[in-house]
């Protein structure tokens, strides 16, 4: 009788084809969501000029920076782990593609033991960036609801600089400038362009941190802010649920180990 190994198969050569497969839809999966992240993030960080300053932006710029190299090594990895697909025998790749199905694609993240420790660890190398960018997206989506229910007062904006934002549509102008006055001021960006040094009033913001720090300038900007902020805030809270399932796999693991070695 043949033994089988993980997989299920008795043929090396379709097990091996199979944890391939397997591996490249990892890697696939994990780009797309970078990339899909990664836009999303760009959106929210859009209308922040470039020589913005504030902890909050800063933390998120470096997040979207990671995220940008998370969603090039999974092209990279994704690519090549095709083109190996492609050497495969047709035989051989004919009775493996099949057999991907058995594993789940929702369950991969949280399984454990993983089936594939590179594609594993990367995967949850890209939801810790996601749920940094739940973070700074968070104060957004929180001053979006509170400038459409009116809950936000009013402070003084003092322009200082202007800064160009570019996108597909082309490049616009806004002006960077202080909220507030004295010790009390903190870095803000108004979406437009407005007389240097002549201060005017705004809605402050609830939550002056991350992208929060951007002024809302009317509906439309806030429906933005909260509809951007509930897709990251969203990818945060499923990370979350996974990052609790996860753990409950790894405890139940050692505790299965540990009763192996007990028994042993």
């Amino acid at each position: 009788m043949k033994s089988t190994d993980s997989t299920g198969e008795s043929d090396p050569a379709v097990a091996a084809a199979v944890r391939l497969l397997h591996r490249r839809r990892g890697w696939i999966w994990a780009t797309a969501i970078s990339v899909v992240a990664f836009l999303v993030a760009c959106g929210l960080l859009g209308a922040r000029a470039p020589d913005a300053s504030g902890a909050g932006v800063a933390v998120a710029s470096v997040f979207i920076l990671l995220l940008a190299a998370t969603a090039v090594v999974g092209l990279v990895a994704s690519i090549v782990d095709t083109v190996r697909v492609h050497r495969l025998d047709p035989g051989v790749r004919a009775q493996a593609a099949p057999r991907t199905a058995h594993y789940p694609v929702r369950a991969h993240a949280y399984r454990y033991p993983p089936r594939h420790r590179w594609t594993w660890v990367f995967s949850w190398l890209v939801m810790a960036i996601l749920l940094g960018l739940g973070v700074v997206a968070l104060p957004a989506l929180v001053d979006g609801v509170a400038y459409l229910a009116g809950a936000e007062s009013t402070a003084t904006f003092v322009p200082t600089s202007y800064g160009q934002v570019c996108g597909r549509g082309g490049c616009s102008t806004i002006t960077n400038g202080y909220l507030g006055t004295g010790s009390n001021a903190a870095p803000a960006t108004w979406p437009g362009q407005v007389p240097i040094g002549v201060p005017f009033t705004v809605r402050e913001p609830v939550w002056n941190w991350g992208f929060g720090a951007q002024l809302i300038d009317g509906d439309g900007s806030a429906i933005a802010y909260i509809v951007l902020g509930v897709l990251l805030d969203g990818f945060a809270v499923l990370i979350l649920f996974a990052s609790y399932k996860t753990v409950r796999q790894w405890r139940r693991h050692r505790q299965q180990a540990g009763s192996g070695l007990a028994i042993g």
